[in-house]
């Protein structure tokens, strides 16, 4: 490890110390721990799935007025779906009781303000079917100019003072109702959707790898020969995927300021061997297949000529499918190395990605236009 890297994880875990969660009195680490698991966590997640939705969709008055039939049935659906959200997810998290007693107020404040949401607005909304009639949309049409700002500020206003008075917080409200705290979200959403398709990908490649693989090792071990272009098509076309698809990928990843220094180190050295390695075995295996077709042209006029040739036909086999096993092999080897850490650096970012509230400890990359997976 370079001294840079070492010395940026030290000041990293400096940091950790440093920012320790203190509790108030009374409140054990155990206590805030469960509370956090069961009921804080998934609470700062439904909120922000349901601002993500609902703001997918906050167009202007006026466009909600004059938008196509289309655009309104969309804005329409996404807007029903927070509502269920914030009732069937929500809810239920604002009803729980804290042991820190900020929370609780907190807590305690929202789900009033929800109850008279739901008494105005939701109630109005859930008189419609989901499928409108079309005589229903000049109304609707209203209706969600008056009901989408409300929700949106009930869920702006409640989410900041909920997780401002999260023990783990270390800024006040006005920070999470602001465009940065937005930001935060939307760069640790990116770090998260990324890593995940990452996952997705390995997961096929490795079950794709190991179903051609199982057959085709052990058959060269066993015959020593290099494959016929036929039974090599399959392994062409997965290493063209390792080198097209995943290798992009890793690189994709390493760009994130998210990563952390141990992920980046291993990412690196997964990427650089894994493209090294198919780029040898479809060299090693043209390369071979050139020089076996040219020894089986290759004639003699006495029998010692034609012998010398099979033997040079036996003894080029052996090499190149003992040097092609090798690399078939490490290959093999790496990728279950890297879908095993990736599923592991998932799972962590997993753990992480719905605290963003310490804002110092997690560094991430502005997202621009990609679209970001839903919050899970």
């Amino acid at each position: 490890m370079s001294d840079t890297r070492r010395k940026a994880r030290a000041g990293r875990q400096g940091e950790v110390a440093q920012h320790a969660v203190e509790l108030p009195a009374g409140v054990t680490a155990a206590d805030w721990g469960l509370e956090r698991v069961r009921v804080q966590n998934p609470s700062i997640r439904s909120y922000l799935g349901c601002i993500r939705l609902l703001e997918e969709v906050l167009d202007s008055n006026y466009a909600i007025l004059h938008c196509s039939p289309e655009r309104l049935l969309k804005i329409w659906r996404q807007v029903e779906q927070v509502c269920q959200l914030m009732r069937s997810e929500l809810l239920p998290t604002l009803k729980e009781p804290s042991t820190i007693p900020s929370l609780g107020d907190a807590r305690r404040h929202a789900e009033a303000s929800f109850r008279a949401l739901a008494e105005t607005v939701l109630t109005a909304m859930e008189r419609y079917d989901h499928s409108l009639r079309a005589d229903q949309l000049p109304e609707v049409r209203k209706l969600l100019c008056v009901s989408i700002g409300k929700i949106h500020a009930f869920l702006r206003d409640t989410f900041g003072e909920i997780v401002a008075n999260d023990p783990r917080s270390r800024h006040d409200a006005d920070y999470f109702l602001s465009r940065r705290f937005a930001q935060d979200i939307e760069e640790s959403e990116w770090l998260y959707s990324s890593v995940y398709e990452l996952n997705e990908l390995l997961d096929g490649l490795v079950q794709a790898c190991s179903a051609e693989f199982s057959e085709l090792l052990p058959r060269m071990r066993r015959e020593r020969m290099v494959p016929p272009e036929p039974d090599w098509e399959q392994t062409r076309k997965l290493l063209d995927s390792l080198l097209g698809d995943l290798t992009p990928k890793l690189k994709e990843v390493l760009s994130l300021r998210g990563i952390r220094i141990d992920d980046m180190e291993s990412l690196e050295a997964h990427a650089s061997s894994l493209s090294t390695d198919c780029r040898s075995l479809l060299e090693v295996y043209a390369v071979g297949r050139e020089a076996i077709e040219q020894l089986k042209g290759v004639g003699g006029p006495t029998l010692n000529e034609r012998e010398q040739r099979v033997k040079d036909l036996i003894s080029c086999h052996r090499v190149l499918s003992g040097r092609l096993v090798k690399l078939l092999t490490r290959l093999h080897t790496s990728l279950r190395d890297l879908a095993k850490h990736i599923a592991a650096s998932k799972a962590g970012i997993e753990k992480r990605r719905a605290l963003m509230l310490a804002k110092d400890l997690v560094e991430f990359r502005p997202k621009t236009d990609r679209p970001v997976r839903g919050i899970r």
